[in-house]
């Protein structure tokens, strides 16, 4: 077959299924449904590969021919067209992407979805580097950047008091550093962050404050009994010891999930503190948890004001969307209205930490039952992949049991803890 004449190209029919047309040399003009495109193939280790070369018309015969003599003649002197061009393609890309700030912003981009971040953590991430990194070297090439001009960054936050923030400054950083080794922006050798730890020392954690003293957590619920604030944000307060989930997981509940008749609050994997990923896996079971009869006079009270449907604790700021829910400060403001210091005595969190240990102590239940109760995982080796007990009807009697023991506290009697060994536990 002869050579390709421009009316052979523009007569070429589009078809629901792309063909070729040969013009000799490796030169192919692609006809597909909607364009027409050249190709220039070639055999690379017996196997065929195909490098565009443009669209016609914007690319015309005599252009395409000429690009085509072009990849030929590099073939000849040994170089691969197509390696050439991803070569290209990266020296561009890092040509681009110099800066720091460009580099950073390429990773949290590329990270958010490989990764899977939720949009809260994602605008955390970028928010941190906004703050504390991109006013002092995001215009600087990161090959450029002093490890010295890093560790000021970091310390400026230190000194601000924010010592666990500039650690995990530290660490974006650090990722950072490696996401412009892996495109070619910067030499391995360069990457001077990887294992330094800037001059920082280790972050001491703290728990969240709870009260797990039985005689100080009955004033409390006398307290909370005796808050006369909003019926929206007393019933929050009266549930986040009474069922100690999650201060986001009892925000987010809606009635939808409450199933008033079997006495269980049904919470989608979306509302639970995990993994993004894990949220979207339809695998992912919902986390049960059984509600006493206290909470069920609570629910049953507050139902009028904001039921049927939607959520449970909806905003109390005027001109509020009916969907929008109630702040993440609430539970925590209206404790430092009763006159908790809730950096140092008792949190929304805290309670957590209160059931965790009061039942363990005071009612005997083992730890198994008060762990997936928690929503925590299971502390065997793959005990998630295996071990997939809920504990439900023993949970149902354990929660009825916390009740009725916030109750005796409330009312000034405090139990003695159990003596019973933890093989003859209730959950046995």
């Amino acid at each position: 077959m002869g050579q390709l004449t421009e009316l052979q190209i523009k007569n070429a029919e589009h078809r629901a299924k792309e063909y070729l047309l040969a013009d000799g040399d490796g030169l192919y003009l692609r006809v597909r449904p909607t364009r027409k495109v050249w190709l220039y193939r070639y055999m690379r280790d017996g196997k065929n590969i195909k490098l565009g070369l443009g669209r016609y018309p914007v690319v015309s015969l005599s252009a395409a021919r000429q690009k085509a003599r072009m990849e030929m003649e590099r073939r000849v002197d040994g170089i691969d067209p197509k390696e050439a061009r991803r070569e290209k393609r990266e020296r561009e890309q890092a040509t681009r992407l110099n800066t720091f700030e460009l580099v950073a912003r390429a990773w949290h981009k590329v990270s958010e979805k490989d990764r899977q971040w939720s949009p809260g953590y994602a605008d955390k991430i970028i928010r941190y580097l906004e703050l504390h990194v991109f006013p002092w070297v995001g215009r600087l090439p990161v090959a450029d950047i002093k490890p010295t001009e890093v560790v000021r960054c970091l310390h400026r936050i230190k000194e601000r008091g924010n010592l666990e923030t500039a650690m995990r400054v530290r660490e974006t950083i650090l990722h950072v550093y490696q996401y412009a080794v892996d495109t070619g922006v910067l030499e391995p050798a360069r990457n001077f962050v990887n294992g330094r730890t800037g001059g920082l020392p280790a972050v001491r954690s703290r728990h969240y404050p709870a009260i797990t003293d039985p005689n100080q957590l009955g004033q409390l619920l006398r307290d909370i009994r005796a808050y006369n604030g909003h019926m929206i944000t007393r019933a929050a307060l009266q549930l986040a010891p009474l069922l100690f989930q999650r201060p986001g997981q009892l925000r987010f509940a809606h009635w939808e999930d409450i199933d008033l008749d079997d006495e269980l609050w049904n919470c989608p994997p979306e509302k639970m503190k995990m993994r993004e990923w894990k949220k979207r896996d339809s695998r992912t079971p919902a986390h049960l948890v059984p509600l006493p009869s206290q909470a069920m006079e609570i629910l049953r009270d507050l139902h009028p004001l904001t039921g049927p449907k939607g959520p449970i604790f909806r905003s109390m700021a005027k001109r509020s969307e009916a969907m929008r829910y109630m702040s993440e400060n609430t539970i925590n403001s209206a404790l430092r209205t009763l006159g908790y210091d809730t950096k140092e005595q008792v949190t929304g969190h805290g309670f957590r930490a209160t059931a965790r240990t009061l039942i363990r102590e005071y009612l005997g239940w083992d730890k198994e039952v008060i762990e997936r109760h928690l929503a925590h995982a299971s502390s065997e080796e793959l005990g998630d992949s295996y071990d997939r007990t809920t504990f439900l009807e023993q949970r149902r009697e354990m929660i009825q049991c916390w009740a009725d023991f916030l109750d005796e506290l409330a009312a000034g009697n405090v139990p003695k803890p159990v003596r019973t060994p933890s093989h003859l536990t209730k959950a046995a």
